[in-house]
């Protein structure tokens, strides 16, 4: 072997080994971002909460909870997955108008906010990893709605797609009572705010035709905002309006004019139809209410035209009579339901003796016989051969 090959072999049986470095394992970091107005609009767009960490350089606890809590895994993972983390230098320019408005005046101090913006929750100081855990699941949590608000929200949807907004509006308000944050309720809001808008629309075309004086049509607006739309903030000025016009005297004239002549109506209607007890009813309140006015008087003459009509009188005393027969006979069965036989059978009596012939009385001399125990004769309601 030559004496070079020799030198080299030693040399590689001699030459000091080469300790391997150990490769490090990379530990997890929380993805902070760096510029709020980015930040909301992510958080926004994704539909996830974002936890701010408000700090400065020479912030004690600030640094050891970057070199502590936020080197967690468990911390680190459910930020970087649920949240969108901002951590904020509070000493610079740019963001003091921010820490004036949370009034911030501590740190490091954690904000936790809703994806539209809501402020959740807030606390200062240093936080142990477990500590830390738990808000941020406590967030995630206030923000998970119940399966009844989801139920609930889907049918509101369905009754306002179809103008039924009164179970929806209803339904609305329960989602958004407790003033949380929750996705759903931001939806739930947002169709609340969409109805009171139709309201106020309907109170300033309300107002346009007070202005016009057009009061009656106002009136009637209003009227159908109040049944469509109850519950809501506009809806109650909507109500005062509407109170504030009916005492207008003015309206108070024309809602009685309105009375009358929809009466007048009713009665001629039923004159012509031969139902005069109708229209003697009718006519009747005609002269109480409105004897002032032209239709009270026309009311009048038409009653007086009845009365003078033997034929047409006769029918309105029939129907009259068969009416109150049957109000006697309801009354007998009202006094027997509540264990009253005596004022029962007096009614009973009554009818036989007001109303002799008529199916009614037939009826009240078998319910007497019944009550007093007497055999019911048959002979009398049999048909004849």
């Amino acid at each position: 072997m030559s004496r070079r090959r020799t030198c080299f072999l030693l040399a590689l049986l001699f030459a000091p080994v080469a300790t391997p470095v150990p490769v490090r394992a990379q530990t997890a970091e929380v993805k902070w971002r760096s510029d709020y107005d980015s930040a909301r609009k992510e958080a926004k767009t994704k539909g996830l909460p974002m936890v701010l960490d408000f700090g400065t350089k020479n912030c004690f606890f600030c640094q050891k909870m970057d070199a502590t809590t936020f080197r967690d895994a468990r911390v680190v993972n459910l930020i970087n997955q649920q949240f969108i983390p901002l951590k904020i230098d509070a000493q610079e320019e740019t963001v003091l108008v921010i820490v004036q408005k949370l009034g911030i005046n501590a740190y490091p101090t954690f904000v936790f906010a809703a994806p539209d913006g809501n402020i959740l929750d807030k606390f200062e100081g240093f936080k142990e990893p477990d500590a830390f855990h738990e808000a941020l699941q406590r967030t995630l949590a206030s923000l998970t709605p119940p399966e009844w608000m989801n139920r609930d929200y889907e049918n509101a949807a369905k009754w306002a797609a179809k103008e039924e907004f009164a179970p929806a509006i209803t339904a609305l308000r329960r989602i958004v009572e407790d003033g949380g944050s929750r996705p759903v309720q931001t939806k739930a809001q947002k169709l609340l705010d969409g109805l009171e808008q139709r309201v106020q629309a309907r109170l300033t075309q309300a107002r346009q035709l007070q202005e016009k004086g057009q009061l009656n049509e106002a009136m009637q607006s209003l009227t159908v905002a109040l049944r469509d739309f109850p519950g809501l903030n506009a809806t109650k000025e909507a109500a005062d309006l509407l109170d504030k016009l009916t005492q207008n005297p003015q309206v108070r004239q024309e809602q009685r004019s309105r009375r009358a002549r929809e009466l007048l109506t009713q009665a001629r209607e039923y004159h012509r139809n031969k139902e005069y007890t109708l229209c003697v009813d009718r006519c009747s309140m005609l002269m109480r209410s409105f004897g002032d006015l032209t239709e009270g008087q026309q009311g009048a003459q038409l009653f007086t035209d009845i009365k003078n009509d033997p034929e047409w009188l006769q029918q309105a005393c029939d129907a009259f009579g068969d009416r109150l027969s049957e109000m006697y006979l309801a009354l007998s069965e009202s006094h027997l339901k509540r264990g009253q036989p005596q004022q029962a059978k007096h009614f009973l009596e009554r009818t036989i003796r007001a109303f002799p012939g008529t199916p009614q009385a037939e009826s009240a001399q078998i319910r007497l016989e019944q009550l007093q125990g007497t055999p019911t004769r048959p002979a009398q309601f049999q048909a004849s051969p």
